[in-house]
């Protein structure tokens, strides 16, 4: 396999620059509300939709290595997906959904980083029971669609703004990482809270297939 040429590369970022604003806007559409609700909701809604993306992007990446990703499943036959490569996408490589999400934290002086051991502690624990998946959202903000649910947006945002403008699958995570990246510029709320919705969101939704 040839290597791409470094004008491919750059080829490849701005495709999911332009994906970013696109689903940042189709998301923001989707979710009119009132201002500090709907923030809360597209964060929600963006923080879901990255950490599929992460497990779309490594079930594609590893499709024919059935040994790749480690599956595990509950009583009720829901299968749940570990992995080094869901990891390096959501929260190692420099162009994570976390390490961009870190990156845009950087001018809020007093804002903190929610623990993501933490909360990938909390989602191992409750894999299986109706816990899962159900962010702890910081106090009076509420969402209007749960997690599981903003995974019904998979298919449409791919085949409508992924698919459509040929963002390749490797940067699948990376368009919904500079989507965030968007909306925390918009300070619609405090980056702090803001940081833990994300997180809450993608960290379970990188486990789980919509279905």
């Amino acid at each position: 396999m040839n290597a791409p040429s470094p004008s491919a590369g750059k080829a490849t970022h701005i495709a999911a620059k332009i994906a970013a604003i696109e689903i940042y806007e189709n998301l923001n559409a989707i979710l009119h509300e009132e201002k500090s609700a709907q923030a809360a909701s597209a964060f929600a809604a963006l923080g879901s939709l990255a950490g599929q993306a992460c497990l779309q992007e490594a079930l594609f990446l590893h499709a024919d290595k059935s040994d790749a990703l480690i599956t595990v499943s509950d009583v009720a036959g829901r299968h749940y997906y570990y992995g080094e490569t869901i990891d390096r996408l959501l929260l190692q490589d420099r162009l994570s959904v976390w390490s961009l999400l870190a990156t845009a934290m950087q001018k809020y002086e007093d804002a903190a980083l929610p623990d993501t051991e933490a909360i990938r502690y909390h989602v191992t624990q409750t894999i299986g029971a109706p816990l899962f998946g159900i962010p702890r959202l910081p106090l009076g903000l509420r969402i209007r669609m749960a997690p599981l649910e903003c995974l019904q947006l998979w298919q449409p945002l791919k085949a409508g703004v992924l698919d459509r403008l040929h963002v390749p699958p490797q940067d699948w995570h990376l368009a919904y990482g500079l989507a965030i990246q968007k909306m925390l510029a918009q300070d619609a709320l405090p980056p702090t809270q803001a940081a833990l919705i994300v997180m809450e969101c993608a960290i379970p939704m990188s486990k789980i297939l919509n279905t």
